[in-house]
This record gives C-alpha cells, structure tokens and sequence, in this order.
C-alpha cells in the first residue's frame, strides 16, 4: 500500500478521533451547567412524586382488601 494512502487513512481517523474528543468536551461541560442540572433534578422530582403517590394509592388498596378480608372473617 502506497505511503500517501496510508497516511490519509491516519489523517482520517485522526480527525475522527479529535472531534469525538470535542464533541465529548463540549457535552462534559453542558452537563455541568446549573441550568441543566436544575432540570435533571426537577425531572427527577416530579418522577419521583408521581411513583410516591402510585406507592401511597397501592397501599392504601392493600389496606383495604385486608380490612376486606378481615370483616369476611369475622362475619363467618
């Protein structure tokens, strides 16, 4: 294989390489910002609010069938 070729593959994979870098720099540094990171922990909130009150409805429906249970029992 002829030197130029093989050289312009380097140079190819070169530049791939160094925008990859950039690019992962970039994406480092937007991550970190306070903005983001005040809507990651918004997000985060409101998933975290939205299973709490899903928890809260399927205990409540637990409690209810075993008082359901237990009226049976005794009515027996």
């Amino acid at each position: 294989m002829p030197l130029k070729k093989q050289l312009a593959g380097l140079k190819r994979i070169a530049e791939i390489v160094d925008a990859s870098a950039k690019d992962a720099s970039r994406a480092r540094k937007v991550s970190r910002s306070p903005k983001t990171q005040q809507e990651i922990s918004a997000d985060r909130r409101r998933g975290l609010a939205k299973n709490f009150k899903t928890v809260r409805q399927a205990l409540a429906d637990r409690d209810k069938a075993a008082k359901a249970r237990a009226k049976k029992a005794r009515s027996r």
